[in-house]
């Protein structure tokens, strides 16, 4: 059971959203304006919201900066009835966890919800012959997967759940080339409708840990090299 934040001034919408996640045992608040979420999320006892991105008072995507700003890294999935790539782009560079176009598929949106909270839970399969005890080290870059932390040169990274989610996967199977379907099947738990998603993460986790840390398998998906120097990648 996770408590959700429902930011929307649709109340038909928030009927619908409300209504589906109360059946699957969730506890449900709602706001229909920016400063209310604002203060709400300020509480701390929030684990996942919804965030319109076109509020009556607030840029959603202005919100979402301002809480990753301020060192708030709940989860927040953007809704919005914008499906432009550079619209989607720009909410996941931003601090965005997931982003879903509105109309939307009540069951879609359940799901995408039940795997951010998996993420940011913590609940990732690891694989223990590619661990040093609870420590991955892939010099200068260093995840504590106990802590769910990571640090590049000594210096602490703050990543979002799902990047967390996302390099944890990859730096688990290091050395081993990961298809974009699986990475999406084990992080979004789909593979449909998150592909430009997923490649926002990594762009995102390039721009905080370095552009040679995560290569492109063409046509195929993402590794994170045995040694630095593999030479197995064929583009970034």
């Amino acid at each position: 059971m996770a408590r959700v934040l429902v930011v929307d001034d649709d109340p038909r919408l928030v009927k619908v959203v409300r209504s589906l996640l109360r059946k699957h045992n969730h506890l449900v608040e709602s706001v229909p304006n920016g400063e209310l979420a604002r203060q709400v999320l300020r509480r701390g006892d929030v684990d996942i919201a919804l965030l319109d991105v076109n509020l009556p008072d607030v840029n959603g995507l202005s919100l979402v900066l301002q809480l990753r700003e301020e060192g708030n890294d709940i989860p927040v999935i953007l809704l919005t009835v914008r499906t432009e790539v550079h619209d989607q782009a720009l909410g996941l560079r931003l601090g965005g966890d997931d982003y879903i176009a509105k109309p939307f598929d009540p069951e879609v949106l359940l799901a995408r919800i039940e795997a951010v909270l998996r993420r940011s839970a913590g609940g990732v399969t690891r694989r223990a012959e590619t661990t040093r005890g609870d420590v991955l080290e892939i010099p200068p870059v260093v995840i504590d997967l106990a802590a769910r932390q990571v640090s590049k040169g000594g210096v602490p990274v703050r990543l979002a759940p799902m990047e967390y989610a996302v390099l944890e996967f990859l730096a688990t199977n290091r050395g081993r080339a990961v298809s974009k379907e699986e990475l999406m099947l084990h992080v979004w738990g789909t593979s449909r409708g998150v592909s430009r998603t997923l490649a926002e993460h990594i762009s995102r986790l390039r721009r905080k840990l370095g552009d040679g840390l995560i290569t492109t398998q063409t046509g195929y998906g993402y590794l994170i090299p045995s040694r630095p120097d593999d030479s197995a990648a064929t583009g970034r």
